[in-house]
Parts: structure tokens; sequence; C-alpha cells
């Protein structure tokens, strides 16, 4: 689940596969993208440079940058070693917005994407078991810091 850029839109992923869209000053439900993964969703993460994408995870293993306004995927990511193993498997934009990453369930290793080409430009091993948390902030030495979180709760910080 992820607050829109403006503050008035939440998204929010579903085991149907769907993402929904909720209007935050009515509590309503504005809009259902229908089955944009096979099998559920697990994270949503707006685009910090474009308030019209998002990013999501599904347990396909998968990837998708949706764009909400067409509600069309313009973008898969994936990898044949990387598996979205847990209903809470998170992911996560570059604050430039120039990266994708999320961490495998099966290898602990974390997968950094570039959104320009949907390549993986950095395969990230520290973890001994699945990974299941990300999150990419401001911070390090050079504004791009990521934590990640593996299930026997094991927090690494890479700069």
């Amino acid at each position: 689940m992820d607050v829109s850029l403006d503050s008035l839109t939440v998204f929010s992923g579903h085991m149907d596969g769907g993402i929904r869209l909720w209007d935050v000053r009515s509590g309503k439900r504005v809009l259902d993208v229908l089955s944009m993964h096979e099998g559920g969703v697990t994270s949503v993460q707006c685009h910090p440079m474009n308030g019209n994408q998002i990013l999501t995870n599904g347990r396909d293993s998968v990837l998708r940058v949706v764009d909400v306004r067409t509600c069309t995927a313009v973008q898969s990511l994936g990898h044949e070693d990387f598996r979205t193993a847990f209903n809470y498997s998170s992911c996560g934009i570059s604050p430039d917005g120039a990266y994708a990453l999320a961490g495998s369930g099966t290898t602990g290793e974390v997968f950094v994407w570039g959104l320009t080409d949907g390549k993986v430009k950095k395969k990230l091993k520290a973890h001994n078991v699945g990974v299941g948390g990300v999150a990419w902030g401001r911070g390090g030495s050079n504004g791009q810091q990521v934590a990640t979180v593996d299930r026997n709760g094991v927090l690494m910080l890479w700069a």
C-alpha cells in the first residue's frame, strides 16, 4: 500500500492480483485494475518522480510498472533467479526514479533493475535466507541508501 505524491489517492494491492485506488477525501474506491498479477500483489510503491506510475510486486515473481491513467503495465521486471516467496514481499524505487529493487525470497539476493531498459543492473548478496523487505531512502554517502531485511530478521544497509 502507498499514498500518491499529491496525498489524494491510496494504492492497495490484493491477493486476487488486482490493484485498487481509493480517494482519501471520500474514502471510496475509485478504480480497480484487475488481473495485474497472476497471484497476489504483495507490494505497491508510488514512483517518486512520476505520479502516474506505481511499481508492484506479485506472487508471480514479476515486478510491474503500472500506468494508473491507462491501467496497463508499461514495464515488467523479472529474472530467472528472482522469486517472490512471501505475501509481504516488498519492492522499491530509487529516489531519482531510475531503479527498482526487490529481494528474492529463495536466494537471499537483492535485485536492482534499471527502469530505462528493464535489465538487472546488480544482484546484491549478503543475506543467507530469503529477503522479504526492502526500502530505498535518501541516506548514505551518495543519497541512495537501501535497507533490506530477511525472514530471520537480519537487516542490511547498503549505500
